[in-house]
């Protein structure tokens, strides 16, 4: 099901830059030599942007997409309540990418393309290029396009949070979007814990004013075996 959801995105039509529509990834390979299993099939994920890693027993496929975040990390739910942050260093911060894709129309050679970004080199005030490879990559604006996310990612996933915590992370895999609402950071505390319920009622583990004329979400999660009953009869 994994693979499914890749090749749904790759299909997807996106403009090709010359007033066309191509699929987002295409995948051209002619392997000509022996080489690791493993690093070909990773060399393949990164057609689609994506990563692998081992999970049940087989490796899984997580491709770089929009997604919606899968749970909040906050003080309340972190070890500590500690956030631990590291910012990546100037050379990391790539502003220009010579990528490397196979041109059809020259017997499939190997040919750079120069994709920049030219606001990020006017405000660094020079040049901060790297190289990459476009691999199994035939057309030039699935180049272009790779290119632009090897800049986008550089420019602006420039930090790393670090946090401990337990059962709240159980189910978190590579590639899941996650928010972090850091109180000592913002300055806002926009999350905590409950401290009881019952029918109707919830305690909250400290004095929170809400304002009358606005509605609220309360999300919790669940560690106790339980059934929602929608209204409907059920037996257990």
């Amino acid at each position: 099901y994994a693979l499914y959801r890749v090749a749904r995105y790759c299909d997807e039509l996106v403009d090709d830059g010359n007033d066309g529509e191509e699929p987002r990834f295409r995948a051209n390979l002619f392997l000509t030599k022996a080489e690791e299993a493993y690093k070909v099939i990773k060399d393949m994920a990164t057609i689609f942007r994506g990563i692998l890693f081992w999970m049940d027993g087989q490796l899984t496929p997580i491709l770089d997409a929009p997604s919606d975040p899968v749970y909040s990390f906050t003080k309340s739910n972190v070890i500590d309540g500690s956030f631990l942050y590291q910012t990546a260093g100037y050379k990391t911060k790539a502003n220009q990418v010579i990528v490397t894709w196979n041109d059809p129309e020259l017997n499939f050679e190997p040919v750079p393309l120069i994709v920049e970004d030219r606001n990020a080199i006017v405000k660094d005030g020079r040049v901060n290029k790297i190289v990459a490879t476009a691999f199994g990559c035939t057309s030039e604006g699935q180049a272009i396009r790779y290119g632009r996310w090897k800049l986008w990612t550089a420019q602006n996933q420039t930090e790393v949070v670090s946090f401990q915590t337990a059962l709240a992370a159980a189910y978190i895999r590579p590639g899941d979007v996650i928010n972090v609402q850091d109180a000592d950071r913002f300055g806002k505390i926009l999350s905590g814990r409950t401290n009881s319920s019952t029918n109707n009622t919830i305690t909250l583990d400290r004095n929170v004013t809400l304002a009358g004329s606005a509605s609220y979400t309360l999300n919790t999660l669940v560690t106790e075996p339980a059934a929602y009953n929608i209204g409907k009869s059920v037996t257990i």
